[in-house]
């Protein structure tokens, strides 16, 4: 950390004094240089943006770009009073409504742009404490700060000062004012960064771009050294050896991403800010964007429909030329990322085709879900087995603790509760052209406390588990989810389904599910159910699509524990169709499959194509009984001569 010594040192360095015309051409010539950066770019003035930027011109802000809050523009209260909602306080010191103004005003030139920019900044100005402060002002954090000074990703007071520059509201004292208090909140900023995580990189890249933009700074150098070294250590150390930022969740992996990228053209513009990003990294980092756009694992989301292309690949293409990195002009269709412990597996890179992204995460803190061994499922266009994503952060909606729970996820738990914050353990992926198989381990045991920002209130009492869970999938056919509970004989295991929003019927008799929409469907059964199944179906279930929360049904397969030391092991096979008629299967079993350590299915497909499936207690052992196969493969799936095999043999 540095110290506020250091800094009036570092000072001492600091580009001369100009005068307020020099200041003003400084600004503008930066922002010309810096404008291929997304933290530069306003954005243009739709129908849209000039209908809400006259509504904030009014005194109206909007919370998460949709709800309305009327705040006022003078004596505002910028502790958020107005929305019991822990995110409204940030977004509203954030000064998002810039943007919109900027926008308005550089199309429009009306002066009611620049004046309501000028009164939300004058109001929050009036009670500015960061000259002197040595904590942080009611409603306001860290983050926030870096956010509302502006860096390489976000705006913020940084890019939009330019656009209002010409406006008779932005006088030469009114600028001074500004500049003065965005020196010392990032004098504030320096001495008071957050550990790791998003906000430090955040932070970082907000103090380097503040010496950017406004290198007559008296504290600019100082800033920019400061920022330059806290981002060479994020850069190298919050990036796993995969590619992935180590919060595990695909919005945060993009945005750091981006900042990553970001650097790779700053030390070009600005050999003095190399932050020394590492390129091949970088590449995987892309990769991982591209793969994770569908999957809304953790604190990420994923639309309901395909996009009509794919912004993660095509960010990666430009990327990639622009910094001309050394890559492949795709990532591959199948893609292991172990570090992070998520796995990816696609039929094409084209949108509507099929998709399944694969959660065995190890844990990245906060914004992790209790969804180990879950997984998303994608056909024709559109999500079928979905991930909640992030339905809210405010914990005290009862939506934001249920949107992280393991029974909001397609897993297993036991008695309705949920997983612990343990890493799972990727133990084998295989993948060929007309196949993938994913699996993976989870021991955590099972806890009844609520987890929201953490267990808050403690674990409470917890019940020991061991699941495994194995994923084949034949591709264009069906899936095949094979899971083994380790737990106290007759615990009640829930088999979880979270499916996207449809139309359903069940067959509780024959434990099936499917859907019965327009679109492309889903059929859902438990093939191998142990003994006492029963299955409950609902539209309890949620899935949060970005702006909205959709009810959307929910399935359970319920059955008790067989022993408490030999696993309970069931089958569950997916099949997506289009059409009313749903694909009728027919799956054999040699008995039950809790018993022994070889275990044999027989799926019988539609078309009458006769499927061998056979595999060992923890993929551990060879299938070598004979019914029908002796191998050295501890996974077998076999079609007439056709097969797939996990190890060695034939």
């Amino acid at each position: 950390m540095t110290t506020r010594r250091q800094f009036v040192s570092l000072a001492a360095a600091a580009a001369p004094l100009v005068g307020q015309s020099d200041r003003r051409a400084v600004i503008l010539e930066r922002a010309q240089k810096l404008a291929g950066f997304m933290g530069q770019r306003i954005g243009g003035a739709t129908s849209a943006v000039l209908e809400q930027a006259r509504k904030i011109a009014g005194g109206t802000l909007f919370f998460y770009s949709r709800t309305e809050v009327k705040v006022g523009l003078k004596d505002i209260d910028w502790s958020g009073g107005h929305i019991h909602h822990q995110e409204w306080p940030a977004q509203l010191n954030r000064f998002f409504q810039l943007r919109a103004l900027a926008a308005a005003y550089r199309a429009t030139q009306d002066e009611a742009f620049p004046q309501a920019a000028r009164a939300y900044i004058e109001d929050w100005l009036r009670a500015d404490p960061y000259a002197t402060a040595t904590t942080l002002r009611a409603g306001d954090n860290t983050l926030n700060m870096s956010i509302r000074l502006g860096s390489s990703h976000h705006q913020g007071w940084g890019a939009t000062l330019p656009v209002f520059l010409k406006s008779p509201a932005f006088d030469d004292a009114f600028v001074s004012r500004i500049l003065d208090s965005m020196s010392a909140q990032a004098d504030f900023l320096s001495r008071h960064l957050t550990a790791t995580g998003n906000w430090r990189i955040s932070q970082c890249d907000a103090l380097v771009f503040t010496a950017l933009r406004f290198p007559f700074l008296k504290n600019a150098t100082a800033l920019r050294e400061a920022g330059i070294a806290g981002l060479r250590n994020a850069l190298a150390t919050q990036f796993l050896p995969d590619g992935v930022h180590i919060e595990r969740t695909p919005s945060y992996a993009d945005w750091m991403t981006d900042v990553a990228a970001n650097y790779v053209e700053v030390a070009r513009l600005f050999p003095e800010a190399d932050a020394h990003v590492d390129r091949a990294r970088l590449v995987r980092s892309l990769d991982y964007a591209s793969q994770a756009e569908l999957f809304g694992v953790n604190d990420g989301d994923a639309p309901e429909h395909d996009p009509k292309e794919f912004s993660g690949l095509a960010r990666r293409t430009e990327t990639i030329a622009r910094l001309k990195l050394e890559a492949n002009p795709e990532p591959p269709l199948d893609q292991v990322f172990a570090n992070a412990g998520q796995v990816f597996s696609r039929t094409s890179w084209k949108p509507g085709s099929d998709y399944v992204a694969f959660d065995a995460s190890t844990w990245g803190g906060g914004h992790g879900h209790l969804s180990r061994l879950s997984f998303v499922f994608r056909s024709g266009g559109r999500s079928l087995i979905a991930d909640p994503g992030v339905l809210t952060y405010e914990m005290s909606d009862p939506r934001g603790p249920y949107g992280k729970s393991t029974a909001a996820h397609s897993t297993l738990n036991l008695a309705g509760r949920n997983q612990s914050g343990a890493d799972a353990q990727l133990l084998h992926t295989r993948f060929t052209r007309e196949a993938a198989l994913i699996h993976a381990h989870y021991q955590g045991a099972y806890w009844e406390g609520a987890y929201g920002w953490g267990f808050s209130k403690g674990h409470g009492a917890g019940l020991w588990g061991d699941h495994e869970r194995i994923l084949f999938w034949l591709k264009g056919e069906y899936l095949l989810v094979i899971d083994s509970m380790t737990a106290d004989r007759d615990t009640e295991i829930r088999n979880c389904w979270q499916m996207a929003p449809a139309k359903w019927s069940q067959d509780a008799k024959a434990l099936a599910w499917w859907s019965e929409g327009e679109e492309t469907n889903l059929a859902v059964q438990l093939v191998g159910p142990p003994q006492g199944s029963t299955v409950v179906c609902s539209d309890e279930g949620m899935v949060g699509y970005g702006d909205r929360i959709v009810a959307a049904p929910r399935v359970e397969f319920r059955y008790p524990a067989q022993s408490g030391t030999a696993p309970t092991i069931s089958a569950v096979l997916l099949a997506a169709y289009k059409g009313p008629e749903r694909p009728k299967f027919t799956v054999r079993s040699a008995g039950d499959l809790s018993r022994g350590t070889i275990h044999h299915l027989e799926v019988v497909s539609p078309g009458g194509a006769v499927d061998q499936v056979a595999w060992t207690n923890g993929l551990a052992l060879p299938v070598d009984d004979g019914r029908p196969f002796v191998t050295e493969a501890r996974f077998v799936w076999a079609r007439g001569e056709r097969t797939f095999r996990l190890g060695e043999g034939s």
